[in-house]
């Protein structure tokens, strides 16, 4: 598609080669497997809405279950205010189920425009308005994060980076200063074509006409019957193309907006990674001093002196306050308490013990984690806990790591595209496909991304709703024991906010349908299990904070604060 000129027309019927012309400027034959491939998009997009569907359901069931409301967003109170948080996996389905709604419609044009042949007129506010859910899912989700990445970095400097206010009225203001221009722009050029195109049908009728009646004019005749339409269709058409430059212009101006709030939740990121290294560290001490105490061998790959600093130390609390069972005067260990009690702590500054934490700590791998997490002895129940908390936090560290990838990767791709039509949108439209390439590579992606992110929480989610021992336990793969099950659940998914939040608390999820406990005022403190009260256990999260000690200051000094969930 671009300004339209007269081809020579020194040979043959003049009128046949101006309608063959125009025919292949503004509907190219696409290339073959069009049809097909724009099949599969539907597939996925219909794949979408039943999935997004049935996991909502999901999550009303499991809302039921606990006697919870169902709700998209509220206000959490914070010691500085009160921010505007969202339910992260609702409004990731509902958004998803939008989306693909709307993809359908732009399929289906698509297919009427592309191979049908009708439709034309409306075809690019269907190419428009596809990007409008898609953009406002990216700017939620992507929101959330950089929250999360704000309150947890507020929580390990102590410091109001950005108070509640400016928090909420940038979230709330992006949407309408990002949608607003979007949605006019989409309109307006839509319109814009809308004309043109009938104005371009009048054009069209006259040569069709001309070509039967006239197949003998010459050059000269043929200008002065065409030109008087022409020149008319190509301003109205040369308007069309500049909104599409300046709307795509807006849409990357958009995407860099979306890839920096992405960037800035890599603070998240960072937050988690520095809290496994140094609890992995802690952990790697308590065993080899459960180890040297009991006389249990050390798990495989951890050589090397034990760590100086003893676990009751770190944690500030007294030097005999035993973190596992400790042997009792006749000998014999002492019996392990009901309640488990899991400790999470938070490295904020480099002081020595913890850069020596996370050398230890990165001398534990996965597998050796998971052997932890899977003593059973007496000794080893404390560290156990520890273990499996570890391991649901790499959990999601890899979840985070993949869904903030995946946005930055679907955004700098969107962002190229919408470059390159911002700069030159007749280079696009000169050939098929890369007019394809515009139309559908973002959809691609974005298909294939939420289809597998709801897969995976559907399943973790229908996961702990069935029967351990029930048919569908068994097909999913969630015939596990009591222990396994009591795991922290994990998804592809990166969503940051919890679906549910307490009074004085904002609890983070990271993957799947189990909360993470985000730090209330930004640390990432503990993972807590569903449903304790049903299970009977009770949780205790203790969060020790250790900072830069300075020569006068001793352990005894630490501070430190405890939360009950």
């Amino acid at each position: 598609m671009g300004i339209l000129s007269l081809p020579d027309l020194t040979q043959g019927n003049p009128y046949a080669r101006i309608y063959a012309t125009f025919h292949a400027a503004l509907s190219p034959t696409p290339t073959p497997g069009f049809a097909t491939r724009l099949y599969v998009l539907w597939a996925l997009a219909g794949y979408g809405i039943v999935i997004s569907v049935v996991y909502l359901c999901t999550m009303n069931i499991e809302y039921r279950r606990r006697e919870k409301r169902f709700w998209l967003w509220r206000l959490v109170m914070r010691p500085n205010g009160r921010y505007i948080v969202g339910n992260q996996h609702a409004l990731f389905a509902i958004l998803t189920f939008i989306s693909c709604a709307v993809a359908i419609g732009y399929f289906y044009n698509l297919h009427q425009v592309v191979l049908v042949g009708r439709a034309q007129d409306e075809s690019f506010l269907w190419r428009n308005l596809i990007w409008v859910p898609l953009i406002l899912h990216a700017w939620i989700s992507s929101w959330s994060n950089l929250q999360a990445s704000v309150l947890s970095t507020q929580k390990a400097t102590k410091r109001h980076l950005v108070c509640p206010l400016v928090a909420n009225t940038l979230y709330s203001a992006g949407l309408v200063i990002i949608l607003v221009p979007v949605i006019v722009l989409d309109v307006y050029s839509g319109l814009a074509w809308h004309r043109a195109w009938n104005f371009g049908l009048k054009l069209r009728a006259l040569v069709l006409a001309r070509m039967v009646s006239n197949p003998n004019d010459t050059p000269s005749e043929v200008e002065a019957v065409v030109m008087p339409l022409l020149d008319p269709f190509n301003d109205k058409l040369g308007f069309c193309i500049d909104l599409i430059q300046a709307n795509h212009a807006v849409y990357a101006a958009v995407m860099v907006i979306i890839i920096a709030v992405n960037l800035g939740g890599l603070g998240l990121l960072f937050t988690l990674r520095g809290q496994i290294r140094f609890n992995t560290g802690r952990l790697t001490s308590q065993i080899r001093q459960s180890s040297s105490v009991h006389g249990i061998p050390v798990l495989s790959g951890m050589h090397g002196p034990s760590s100086a600093r003893d676990t009751s130390s770190t944690s500030g609390t007294p030097p005999d306050s035993p973190t596992t069972s400790q042997p009792t005067s006749t000998g014999e260990p002492a019996p392990a308490q009901k309640s488990v009690v899991r400790q999470v702590v938070f490295a904020r500054s480099g002081d020595r013990a913890a850069d020596d934490g996370e050398k230890e700590g990165k001398q534990m791998s996965v597998a050796q984690l998971k052997d932890a997490a899977n003593d059973k002895t007496p000794a080893g129940a404390s560290q156990r806990q520890q273990a499996k908390q570890l391991l649901a936090l790499k959990k999601i560290e890899l979840d985070l790591l993949v869904f903030l990838s995946a946005i930055v990767i679907i955004s700098t791709v969107f962002l190229s595209l919408a470059l390159w039509l911002a700069i030159n949108p007749i280079s696009v439209y000169s050939k098929w496909r890369r007019m394809e390439v515009s139309f559908t590579l973002t959809i691609w992606m974005y298909l294939v991304g939420v289809d597998v992110a709801l897969s995976f929480l559907l399943v973790n989610s229908v996961r702990h709703l069935v029967s351990p021992n029930s048919r569908l336990a068994h097909f999913i793969g969630c015939a596990t024991s009591q222990a396994d099950r009591d795991r922290v659940r994990g998804s592809i998914s990166g969503l940051t906010t919890s679906d549910e939040f307490e009074t004085g608390t904002m609890t983070g999820t990271m993957t799947g349908s189990r909360p993470a406990r985000l730090g209330a005022e930004g640390v990432l403190d503990d993972l807590r299990e569903e449903d304790e009260e049903e299970r009977g256990v009770h949780v205790s999260i203790e969060t020790h904070v250790v900072e830069e000690e300075s020569p006068e200051r001793t352990p005894a000094t630490r501070t430190s604060a405890e939360w009950r969930v």
